[in-house]
């Protein structure tokens, strides 16, 4: 989904039109439903929804033999596995505030629109 959402991002920024392929079912799904209430997802629908017109979502099969999805995976899994060393200059204490906020943010969220 955070592929998706930066598809959008990038060709509303460029004007571009688009089609983004992806084999996630699932983000493809909750971005659909009217009954996700979180944040990120609401966000992504909200950049698509203003990319409307721009952006073209499909959705491929996963592991079918699509030549252009075999080979985003083939990337995706020598991205994960190559082992570069990232340089995060945010402290740990900061991050897990970061975090720690957004759960709560999160889970007041839900807490207001289901009780």
């Amino acid at each position: 989904m955070v592929a998706i959402n930066f598809d959008a991002v990038w060709a509303l920024e460029r004007n571009v039109k688009i089609k983004v392929f992806s084999d996630s079912k699932s983000s493809i799904e909750a971005i659909i439903s009217p009954k996700i209430k979180s944040n990120f997802v609401l966000s992504v629908k909200d950049n698509l929804c203003n990319a409307k017109g721009i952006v073209s979502l499909v959705w491929v099969k996963a592991h079918a033999g699509n030549p252009g999805n075999e080979l985003a995976d083939h990337f995706a899994k020598i991205a994960s596995s190559c082992g570069v060393d990232m340089s995060i200059t945010a402290l740990y204490s900061y991050l897990k505030r970061v975090c720690k906020e957004f759960l709560m943010n999160e889970w007041n969220s839900f807490w207001k629109n289901h009780h």
